[in-house]
């Protein structure tokens, strides 16, 4: 029979038992690459990307618009159209469907998407001189379409005499930020729309000014609206007053899903615009846009104005401001919060990164794809977070010199 095993003695106290050396754990493959893509659209009239969403499974949603040169102060061209494109494309740039919609004379086109089973899509615009049609009879004024996640028309709803951006939540529901206009005033609302089209709730902004433009809306994924922009007042929402002094300054505004002010935050004084608002998963809601004078936040002070992005918690508590890097051909500064925590900023033709905490993390500039005349310049004008990794721009560029140049809508993902 085999001897028997050596007994070993007892560790002492204090001691650790001898044990078997760890095995080296096999490391969790690594998440798929995910590769950048670029695509154009347009004709010989001046094609710009004009607004940007992510819908149900990460499908980009793109709204483009058409305009012929001369309102550019340019000789026309053969062949020019006015024109506005509704596209759908996967996660990969594969379009799925692109719906063209002849136009008059429409502004401030804004695309939102369901990430819901529904996957609907929301466009918004102003149809401020002729009515628009996109299958549901004329759209006036400041418009917001519901489209199934096909592409078909669904229903229509007159916002205000305005509307300046949309945001959709998971259940096909949407919120709209406009304004209705009386012979007295021009008031600002917000408006929050079920799936079926009802408005659960409208929160107006009596009392401001001339100067007053809320520009941008998010919806965070528990429901609550936050809403920025330049306010003159003073107005007074749900009890509390902003801009007392009537001086006008940008506003941050957070609301619950049942319409009430759950908190918000001024920047007094200053005066600019807001190019849009975005609200990362954790809640993190980041605001960039063009300010004209001193920008304080958060004790942090911007005093030549001009590009920035600052960012606040979920509760409203105010965090970083910084000035990112432009180019030559800014016209307007965009922000998105990645699913991570970064926040990523454009403008011009320069995408600027920051890390949760504020910290450069680095640049990257686009070049035009394509420049057959070797003059080429890029500007952007809208930017989402992609879902998994990336981020999806949008805006145009300008092939050619003098007055003679081509513009065309491009669409990119970029990775950092």
């Amino acid at each position: 029979m085999p001897a028997p095993a050596p007994e070993t003695a007892a560790p002492s106290p204090g001691t650790q038992a001898p044990t078997q050396a760890p095995s080296a754990e096999t490391p969790a493959p690594a998440a798929p690459a995910v590769s950048p893509w670029s695509l154009t659209q347009g004709g010989p009239q001046d094609d710009t990307g004009a607004g940007l969403a992510v819908g149900r499974g990460g499908d980009v949603l793109w709204v483009t618009s058409g305009t012929p040169r001369s309102d550019e102060d340019r000789e026309q061209v053969d062949g020019e159209r006015l024109v506005l494109t509704l596209s759908r494309y996967s996660a990969d740039g594969t379009k799925q469907w692109a719906k063209e919609f002849e136009r008059n004379r429409l502004s401030d086109l804004r695309v939102a998407g369901s990430t819901g089973s529904d996957g609907a899509v929301f466009l918004s615009g102003n149809a401020f001189l002729y009515s628009a049609d996109f299958g549901l009879g004329e759209a006036q004024d400041g418009f917001l379409v519901k489209f199934t996640q096909a592409g078909e028309p669904e229903w229509q709803r007159r916002v205000g005499q305005k509307v300046y951006a949309v945001a959709a939540d998971a259940a096909g529901g949407v919120v709209a930020l406009g304004e209705e206009w009386t012979t007295e005033a021009h008031t600002p609302q917000l408006v929050r729309y079920a799936a079926d089209g009802t408005a659960s709730w409208t929160k107006t902004f009596d009392g401001a000014k001339e100067g007053t433009l809320l520009s941008a809306v998010a919806l965070s994924g528990t429901g609550t609206s936050v809403v920025a922009g330049r306010l003159v007042g003073p107005v007074t929402v749900d009890g509390r007053t902003f801009d007392a002094q009537g001086t006008g300054g940008f506003v941050v505004l957070a609301f619950g899903a049942d319409g009430a002010l759950a908190w918000g935050r001024e920047v007094p004084g200053v005066n600019g615009r807001v190019g849009s608002v975005s609200v990362g998963a954790d809640g993190t809601v980041a605001v960039a846009g063009e300010a004209v004078g001193l920008l304080v936040w958060n004790g942090v002070a911007l005093d030549e104005g001009g590009p920035f992005v600052l960012t606040a918690t979920a509760d409203g508590q105010e965090r970083w401001v910084k000035q990112p890097t432009c180019g030559a051909t800014s016209v307007g500064t965009v922000a998105a919060v990645e699913p991570s925590g970064p926040v990523a900023t454009a403008c011009g033709n320069t995408v600027t990164r920051y890390a949760a905490d504020g910290a450069l993390l680095g640049t990257k500039s686009l070049a035009p794809e394509a420049c057959e005349s070797g003059t080429c310049s890029l500007a952007t004008t809208t930017l989402v977070a992609a879902p998994e990794s990336g981020l999806v721009v949008s805006g145009w560029q300008r092939d050619g010199a003098g007055s003679t140049w081509n513009q065309d809508a491009f669409l990119r993902l970029v990775t950092p």
